[in-house]
């Protein structure tokens, strides 16, 4: 039931930018309201950027509370491009699926002037935008822009008036798993203005939070590629069984970061009882590196 769960999603998906999809129930992992500062929030160049963190002040843009905004105060001038940054771990409790949400209201001109979303994989150094993102990954959206949603620049991206909209992004790394994320994936929230002023307020945005969803233990059904590991928890030495070739072994811990990788050879032990107790990902990769899965290991 579990994996014709996941497969219906998959092909309902098809076009990558399929409503998002709670397959076996979300879990949230952290949020932020903005009343406070977020550590995984930043903003480059604070003292010429105009987005801030406060309550506005605005007619259109209202809040009760602490938010990001494009000044709290005045409209935003034109020639903008300016932005704020989220650093979030990309594995943090789940490794294959997040999912960000946040609330936000936009005054600008329609078509022309507007906010995007973009996402890094090499911590800042190219952006891509997320509608655009196809990197090994299924993605799910709820009331995000579309391909036709373009701004001045061509890039596409909200525009217009719109108050309280409650945008869902979901990526699910997809089985099989040839390449994992980053340890870290880097946000941007863009907004960009054209050469004319047309006195409009910007935008606002507010509460953004980060959960995951259940894929459910049926995916390891999935035929194409699968590997048992015992015992489970271990004290380090684990046997590997698996009906395929394997080529390499990498350890991870809960943040996603590379803890051991190691040639397998067909061996069918490894080797772990030096490292400290807790919880592990292991990740097995076929021999001619188009395939791989991942089991959940204790450490005691």
């Amino acid at each position: 039931m579990k994996i014709t769960l996941f497969l219906a999603t998959l092909f309902a998906a098809s076009n990558m930018h399929a409503q998002l999809s709670t397959f076996l129930g979300i879990f949230p992992l952290d949020d932020c309201d903005f009343s406070d500062s977020c550590e995984y929030v930043t903003i480059p160049n604070p003292t010429s950027n105009i987005w801030v963190r406060g309550e506005s002040q605005k007619s259109i843009l209202t809040s009760t509370g602490g938010v990001m905004i494009t000044d709290s105060v005045h409209n935003y001038p034109n020639e903008t491009n300016a932005s704020f940054e989220v650093h979030w771990p990309a594995w943090n409790q789940y490794p294959l699926s997040l999912i960000m949400s946040f609330h936000h209201s936009m005054d600008s001109d329609s078509l022309l002037d507007g906010g995007l979303i973009e996402v890094s994989r090499d911590y800042g150094a190219t952006w891509t935008n997320v509608i655009d993102d196809q990197t090994n990954m299924l993605f799910l959206s709820n009331e995000l822009y579309t391909t036709t949603d373009t701004l001045f620049s061509g890039e596409k991206g909200f525009s217009g008036t719109f108050t309280d909209r409650y945008t869902e992004i979901e990526w699910v790394w997809l089985f099989p798993i040839k390449d994992f994320p980053t340890d870290t994936m880097y946000y941007r929230f863009r907004f960009i203005s054209d050469t004319i002023n047309n006195t409009k307020e910007g935008w606002m945005i507010s509460d953004i939070a980060f959960s995951y969803a259940d894929l459910g233990s049926g995916l390891e059904e999935v035929a194409l590629f699968d590997f048992s590991i015992a015992p489970n928890p271990s004290n380090g030495w684990i046997e590997v069984n698996s009906s395929s070739e394997l080529e390499k072994a990498i350890l991870r811990d809960l943040n996603g970061k590379v803890v051991r990788e190691d040639l397998m050879d067909n061996k069918k032990v490894l080797n772990y009882s030096g490292l400290s107790k807790g919880n592990y990902f292991l990740q097995l990769q076929s021999s001619d590196q188009r395939l791989s899965q991942v089991k959940h290991l204790i450490i005691d």
